[in-house]
Parts: C-alpha cells; structure tokens; sequence
C-alpha cells in the first residue's frame, strides 16, 4: 500500500493548478487566447475553402505537369500549417499589444513556444503525407505524431506548476524489493512504445526515399533495413531496461518465469526470423510476385521478418510463415521475368488436314493481344489418341494473373474458328452391345 507522503507530489501538483487557474489576471489571459484562437480559426477556415477551390480547377483526369504537381502540393502543406501559422502572427501581435499596455502575458509567452510546436508537428505531418502515402501517414500520426506532439506540451506545462524531476520520483509501486517511480514507469512504456514506432516511421521512410531515388535491388535494402530496425528496438529495450534499474534478482525472477514459454516457442520464431532474412536477402521473394502457395496461385503483397502476406483471387489475405518457403516446394511464376507459357490442348477429327490445323492454330494465337511475338507461339502434334487426333498450342504471356483468362478467350477463338473451317472437334463415344438369349439364373445357397 502507498503512504500519502508518496502521493503528496501529486496532490501538490493539483493544488497548484487550482490555485493558479483562479487568478483573475490568468482568467483574462485564456479568454484572450481563446478568442485569439477563434478568430485564427475562422480566418484559416475560410483562405482553406479558396485553396481548395484552387485545386480543385484542374480535373482529377488530367495528368498535372512536373509544375503543376509542385504547386498543389505547395497549396496543400500551406494548408496543413495555416492554422498553427495564423495563430503565431495573431498571439504574437496579441502579446505585442499587451506588454506595451503594462498588462502581464506570460501565458501568451507560453502559448507561443507550444503554438511553435504545433506548427512543426503540422509541417512534419505534411512532409509525411507526402512521402509516405495518406495510409500510413494516418497511421503513423494517431499512434506516433499526435502522442509525441501531447507529450511534449503537456511537459511544457507540467514544467510551469512543478519540477519534472520531484513528479517523476514518485513511487508507484515495489515489485521484488526494487521500487518502480512514475518516471520509471513513464520510460518503460510510454518511451518504449514511442520508440519502437519511430523505429518503424524511420524504416519506412528510408524505404521509399532509396527505393525510389537509388537503383539498389529493393530486397537488399528492406533486408538491410529490417535488421537496422530490429537492432535498434533491441538497442532501445537494453536502454529502457538500464534506466529502469532492475536487479539482478527481478531479471532472474521473470526470466526464470518466461524461460518455459520461450523454450517452446524459441525454435519456430527463430525458423522464420532467419528465414526472412534468408528471403529479403537473395531477392527470391519479393511484393508483386505470383506464386502458388499450396495448390492456390496468390500474388504477394509484403514479406517481413517474421511471415509472408499473400493474396488470392478471392481478394483473400493469407500470412505464410517464411519458414514454410525453405521447407516446402513453391512455384514463383515471375522469378526471374514475367513471362509464362499457357498451353491449350486440342482434339480433332481423324478426317482433317494436320497442316491446316497447325496454321489456323497459329493464326489464333498470334491474333490475340496479350500474345508475345517472342517466343514465338508454337503448335505440336501429340498422338493419336481413341477419338481424336490431339495437337498442342503454346503461346507466351508477360502477365501470369491471366492465364485463366487468356486460356478461356483462346478456347472460344479456336471453337468458332475450327467450326468456321468444318473441322470436327470430336467428343468420347462409346458402343453398347447388349447381348440377349442368355439364361442367366441366380445361384442357390447351399445348405
């Protein structure tokens, strides 16, 4: 159980603030910045709707020129930091007015400094924007950014009322006789957690800059990257876990604990983790790829550390441990180039003409669009088979997501045309005889 002595700071803490937002001259002082605020805010609201309708002249289905792309993105990040820019020019002003009225403005000083951090939060937010996609800068911003920016501010203000270091000695609890501080706590969670997704926004960000700005091979740089990532989160865990402090007993105590759980799973995580590297490395493996991953054609979307997530024609998401690639036979369609072979078998009429087949066969295959002219597309006689004489066409694709769909329209074309020419494409048949005059009885069981 904590003593109140322990929790005194914080009870100090809202004394304070109480006793401070009582002032009449600090009740004055938030009313001006929130007026201030309010008329920044329609001010930006209405240049906002004139920067929209400039953008939005030009339709969304014509290609913008080299210069017109920079000016709607210059309009957009002017956008993104109207606000924070307008409120600055109206506190500062505000501020100006009110020194040289013998009136006190240390919160309008404060205010300026926080409004200067929320600028540079909105301008870093549309630099991401911009580089990292709407997706993940959304992403990014609800768990990264928009934590980071409250943070900050509510350290601004928690400075003014109390000393950060007396709040952070705080003790929260003991756990094996070593006592866990709020500052403590604050670093182990909060801190790791910050620092773990700005490790990922940093990995993303390097990823495309050098994806789309170098002409290194995109497997090697996510390998490479990856294992920068992972370093630096271990790196990350070993400094939060100095600046806890915890003895030796207490890392005995829930190592000794997890040791079981890890001892099981340890092998399996380890398989995929290196396997992974195994796949980012050589480049086998890479997004965009189609290959069949038991008995199903899937295209894949991303390849991590631990798993492969593919995607079927269903538009079915599939994680693929990376393990199961090295351990098991997987045919990549778009190893080394694009390019697959769809092969049409055809049966006919002992009654027709070979060569005549051969050429109209041909002629079908170099006649559809999606037909590359090298390899050249190819005709083979098979056999003789029972009902028909069985020939094979073989035409090359760069796109192996339509094979199905290549094979139906070429099984369509060389109906019609077959027919067109009067030659049969016969079906199995097969003759019956019955036999009469047969007397047949049953056989009688034997007693």
């Amino acid at each position: 159980m904590l003593d109140r002595s322990e929790l005194e700071p914080l009870i100090e803490l809202v004394r304070k603030i109480l006793v401070f937002l009582g002032r009449p001259v600090v009740q004055l002082q938030l009313l001006i910045i929130l007026v201030v605020l309010l008329v920044a805010w329609l001010i930006t609201r209405r240049l906002s709707l004139l920067i929209a309708a400039k953008q939005s002249v030009t339709p969304a289905s014509i290609e913008l020129t080299k210069h017109q792309r920079y000016r709607k993105l210059s309009l957009q990040t002017l956008q993104d930091v109207l606000f924070p820019g307008l409120s600055l020019l109206a506190l500062s002003l505000t501020q100006f007015w009110l020194v040289n009225q013998g009136q006190f403005a240390g919160l309008l000083t404060i205010s300026l400094k926080l409004f200067w951090i929320f600028f540079c939060y909105r301008f870093a937010l549309s630099v991401l924007y911009l580089i990292a996609g709407k997706t993940n800068a959304s992403r990014y911003r609800i768990r990264l950014l928009a934590p980071v920016l409250f943070l900050i501010v509510a350290g601004e203000i928690l400075g003014l009322l109390t000393p950060i270091n007396e709040l952070a000695a705080v003790v929260l609890a003991t756990i094996f006789e070593s006592s866990i501080t709020l500052g403590e706590f604050f670093i182990s969670t909060v801190g790791l957690y910050l620092w773990i997704y700005g490790v990922k926004l940093l990995h993303d960000v390097l990823s495309h800059l050098i994806n789309r700005f170098s002409t290194f091979e995109s497997g090697q740089v996510e390998a490479a990257l990856t294992l920068g990532q992972y370093l630096l989160i271990g790196l990350g865990i070993i400094v939060v876990s100095s600046q806890i402090g915890l003895s030796q007993t207490t890392l005995a105590a829930i190592t000794g604990g997890l040791s079981v759980g890890i001892g099981f799973g340890l092998r399996e995580i380890l398989g995929n983790f290196i396997s992974g590297i195994g796949l980012l490395f050589e480049g086998s493996l890479r997004p965009g790829d189609v290959v069949e991953v038991e008995g199903e054609v899937t295209t894949v979307k991303s390849v991590s550390i631990r798993a492969t997530t593919v995607s079927t024609f269903d538009n079915i998401e599939k994680i693929v441990p990376n393990q199961n690639f090295f351990t098991s036979t997987v045919t990549n369609y778009t190893g080394k180039d694009r390019i697959v072979r769809v092969l049409i078998p055809v049966g006919v009429s002992y009654n027709c003409d070979p060569e005549e087949v051969i050429h109209l066969l041909l002629a079908i295959a170099q006649q559809h669009p999606k037909t590359l002219p090298h390899p050249k597309p190819s005709v083979h006689l098979m056999g003789y088979g029972d009902f028909s004489v069985d020939f094979r066409l073989a035409v090359f694709i760069d796109d192996p997501l339509s094979r199905l769909t290549m094979k139906s329209d070429l099984y369509r074309k060389i109906w019609k045309t077959l027919a067109a020419h009067h030659i049969e494409i016969p079906f199995p048949q097969r003759d019956l005889h019955i036999r009469s005059g047969i007397d047949w009885q049953p056989s009688k069981r034997q007693e």
